[in-house]
């Protein structure tokens, strides 16, 4: 298949990086939009060259739409999602790839029965300074990991929330600040280190009072593998920092700030890996404080790491197993915060 067509549900925020990133891929087109909202599809279709389908099983049936991208509520995410592979498109489905484990299992078991693809977004898996330190890790560099943080200091103003009312809430957001603004760090943190054991957490509301859920979240980590950590997040820290991933191991600790690699101390090192060390790619994302201050390069790579599944028949990078994974671990800690215990993964 020399090209692939995409269509877009949802016309949100997301959405717009959604069709940026496809329109930067060659093999890919953008070919419509739908959404519950047909005004916002109109004018996102009329932005972006391409059609607006009013109806979700005309938008379903078009032969020109191999895959189907998913920028709705966190909440709606399976549901749309099987639909779409009822129809026999492949699936790429935002994060969260939904908000309980129940409806995730079964968005994946209807992408294997049609035999279709997919890919949950998870962008920050492909960066460049990601993708060294992995490597590193994997090559054993660090050696033994001993203590592996992940933490996400931003801030989400009360319009922020006023704008989309799913928002916080947890029949559509699944939570706050954890599942949604933290739960790509959540999934950096065991991509690096690997699965989690056990988690005590709390998650409270200190600023936003108005909203259903957490804007604070904190937790203790101890992980398979034997390592302790810490994740924090939360959307009411004024003005907003960058995340940061702290992995420390028995040779050395790496720093991942933002978007890029600022510490670098490992025992034994290399010229070359000095140089990558200090790798800039001037990844513009700074979700801080500013929710669509993002850069396509990631959600482009995903896109492109799809489309090379779909041609040669393999599993996404970031299928649904392992979109699963933050899952899980952010709704253990939801569960340690409400019953007030350790919970075992």
């Amino acid at each position: 298949m020399s090209e692939i067509g995409f269509g877009i549900i949802g016309c949100g925020n997301i959405s717009t990086i959604h069709a940026k990133a496809i329109q930067a891929i060659p093999e890919a087109r953008l070919r419509a939009f739908h959404s519950h909202n047909q005004t916002k599809a109109e004018k996102m279709a009329q932005q972006y060259g391409v059609e607006s389908e009013p109806r979700l099983d005309r938008f379903l049936e078009r032969p020109d739409i191999q895959v189907v991208s998913i920028c709705t509520p966190s909440g709606t995410h399976a549901e749309l999602g099987i639909k779409a592979a009822a129809a026999r498109k492949h699936v790429v489905v935002e994060k969260p790839i939904d908000v309980t484990l129940e409806k995730a299992r079964l968005l994946i078991e209807a992408c294997q029965r049609a035999r279709v693809k997919l890919a949950v977004i998870f962008q920050s898996r492909f960066l460049p300074a990601v993708q060294i330190l992995k490597s590193a890790i994997d090559r054993n560099r660090l050696g033994r990991i001993i203590m592996a943080d992940a933490y996400v200091k931003w801030f989400r103003t009360q319009e922020y929330y006023e704008a989309a009312r799913w928002r916080g809430t947890l029949a559509l957001d699944g939570g706050g600040a954890l599942i949604n603004q933290s739960i790509h760090t959540v999934d950096l943190l065991q991509y690096f280190v690997g699965p989690a054991a056990s988690v005590f957490g709390f998650a409270e509301k200190k600023l936003h009072t108005y909203i259903e859920a957490e804007d604070t979240a904190v937790a203790v980590v101890k992980f398979k593998n034997g390592a302790l950590g810490v994740i924090e997040g939360t959307t009411s820290v004024s003005p907003g920092f960058s995340r940061r991933v702290e992995i420390h191991g028995e040779k050395g600790t790496v720093i991942l700030d933002g978007n890029d690699i600022t510490t670098w101390k490992l025992i034994e090192t290399s010229e070359e890996e000095d140089a990558l060390s200090r790798l800039k790619h001037r990844d513009l994302s700074n979700g801080a404080s500013d929710p669509m201050a993002l850069d396509i390069s990631g959600h482009r790579r995903q896109m492109e790491d799809l489309i090379t599944a779909i041609q040669h028949d393999r599993p996404p990078m970031i299928d649904g197993a392992e979109g699963l994974k933050a899952l899980e671990l952010v709704l253990a800690i939801y569960r340690s915060a409400r019953e007030k215990s350790l919970v075992e993964l």
